[in-house]
Order: structure tokens, then sequence, then C-alpha cells
């Protein structure tokens, strides 16, 4: 695909990835074969070479509008595409590239910007989280039936299994599982134990930065990753998987 990146994007090192990864695509469309939101909506704006087009524009310096926006915001970012596409596109970094740099060129409406900015700030904190889910659960026999369908029934953890082995394998708590599913990880403990595998959480590890990295919060999302390296690391070096 040939390019014309405006200067304010060309002279930069994401611009500049943006525009490698922007002439590998030969616009075939295999990749709407696998994007779950084209098979849904059947418009080429919503799947991965009309969302190509799009964010080639906004690099180029054309007119990009809410409505473009809206169309990159469906995406998942799943990278369902990237596996049938025969030129070896990373879309899946275009997508992230594109949105963090429009978040900063078109500052969104007011409301938008506070619901991002709140979910970027309840769904990481994993106390705030999980006490106003608690709340939800308390509540949810009167909520309204579209709302109370959202809100998980309430579930106790069951209980890791007590044996140790000599193989030892990290797992993320994450920041909405504890509360939103809690069985989740001492489920998975519990089939590693009978393969002879102890799993174990860091204390100290927290949101795994999807959340901000997905609302184009690229630096928060970046520090999320090095808190949980440095929480993981004592235990890697012991001999943690």
């Amino acid at each position: 695909m040939q390019t014309n990146l405006v200067q304010q994007f060309a002279n930069t090192a994401e611009g500049q990835e943006a525009e490698s990864i922007l002439r590998a695509c030969v616009h075939c469309g295999f990749c709407t074969a696998t994007c779950p939101t084209y098979q849904e909506l059947n418009d080429e704006r919503d799947g991965p070479r009309g969302r190509i087009y799009l964010m080639k524009m906004f690099l180029e310096g054309e007119e990009v509008t809410e409505k473009s926006r809206e169309h990159l915001d469906r995406c998942l970012t799943c990278r369902s595409c990237e596996t049938t596409c025969p030129s070896g596109v990373k879309y899946g970094r275009l997508v992230d590239i594109s949105r963090g740099l429009m978040e900063q060129e078109m500052p969104r409406p007011p409301k938008e910007r506070w619901i991002r900015w709140s979910l970027a700030r309840v769904i990481p904190n994993r106390r705030l989280f999980g006490l106003l889910l608690r709340m939800g659960q308390v509540f949810r026999p009167v909520l309204p039936a579209k709302l109370r369908t959202k809100v998980p029934p309430r579930k106790h953890a069951s209980p890791w299994p007590a044996a140790s082995h000599e193989r030892i394998v990290l797992a993320l708590a994450g920041c909405v599982q504890p509360s939103a599913t809690p069985n989740t990880n001492g489920a998975a403990a519990r089939v590693l134990d009978r393969l002879g595998i102890t799993m174990v959480e860091a204390p100290e590890a927290g949101c795994c930065g999807a959340v901000n990295h997905h609302l184009s919060e690229h630096e928060k999302a970046l520090e999320a990753m090095r808190r949980n390296i440095d929480a993981w690391w004592p235990a890697i070096e012991a001999g943690a998987e």
C-alpha cells in the first residue's frame, strides 16, 4: 500500500512504525473472514481492511470524523485478522498506535472522556472494583432487568490445594477476576496440582494493564506491566516458571 504520512507523524518513531505496517497491506480482504465485528455488522468500515484505510487517512492528514473513530472503537483488538493475513500485517500494533495518536489529536466529548477516565481508574483498582461489585450484588434483586443481567452473582473462592511440588508456576490474579470469578485461579491450581505443579500468585501483582492500554493510556499500561514484572521477579529468580 502506498503511503504519504504528514510530517507531524512521519518524523516520529510511532509514525514510521505505522507507515511500515501500512505498506505491508495489499488490501486482499482475507482478514474480513476472521473479523468478528465485520461478520456481525457486514460493514467494510467495521472490518480490518476498512479500518486500515481509515487509519491511513488519519495519518495522511485527511479529515477524520467521530464516525471514523466509532469504527475504530468497535474493534475488539482480538487480532484474529492477523491469522489470515498473507502479508503478515501487524494490525493490532497499527490500531494501538492510531488510537493513541487520535486521542491526542481529536479530544472526545466531555461525557466520553469522563466515562473512559472512570473505567481506567475503577477497573484496575482491585479493592474499589470489588467494593462496587459487591454493592451491585447486594442490590441486584431490585436493579432493572437490563442492568441485573450484567451483575454476576456472588461466588466464594474454593480452597487451593495444600500440596507443594518442585515445579512452580506463577499466575496473575488481576484486578476484576478475584471479585467476578474468584474460582478461576483456584480451578487452574487444582488441575496443575494433579500434574505435579504448584501454582502461586504474587500478592503485589495487580492489573495486567490491558484496560489502560485499550483506552489509549499506553504509559499507564506500561507502568502496570513494570509493577507486575517487579512483583514476579523474586519468584522467577527462585525458579518459578
